[in-house]
């Protein structure tokens, strides 16, 4: 008999109806939401209250507040063992390689499927990495460059 892990997800992203529907998406594919936040600001405050972290933070790259590479380079600094699935509509290279050098673990873009997000969290949780096949060329070419 296996036991089944349930992953646990943060969902940080300042649209609040794209945050509703992902929760909603995300859990009937079984994860669970630990919280929502709509800025990194909120997102840290709400981490600094938690009992169970999650394993895996969807953080929206361009936020008000506090933005996604703020948010990133914090959370690896203080939660190294948390993963980071940068989501962002923009696969733009200067926002992707800024990401990356934030310590992300991978990078989505926001038109993905659904099951292309289930996928990707999965696999950040197993310990991989996973980039859009939109972004895909950057991370390999930054990871090239820096090892």
């Amino acid at each position: 008999m296996s036991i089944v892990q349930i992953i646990r997800v943060a969902l940080i992203d300042d649209h609040d109806l794209l945050r509703g529907e992902l929760c909603k998406c995300l859990e009937s594919f079984g994860f669970q939401t630990i919280f929502e936040a709509e800025n990194g600001k909120v997102a840290l405050a709400k981490m600094e209250k938690c009992d169970t972290m999650p394993d895996v933070c969807i953080l929206d790259v361009n936020m008000p507040v506090m933005n996604g590479i703020e948010t990133a380079k914090f959370i690896k600094e203080k939660y190294p063992m948390i993963k980071i699935l940068g989501f962002s509509i923009n696969d733009d290279e200067s926002d992707v390689l800024r990401m990356l050098q934030s310590g992300i673990d991978g990078y989505i873009l926001k038109g993905a499927d659904p099951d292309e997000l289930k996928a990707a969290l999965h696999v950040l949780y197993n310990g991989g990495r996973y980039f859009s096949p939109g972004v895909k060329e950057m991370a390999e070419q930054y990871f090239r460059d820096v090892h």
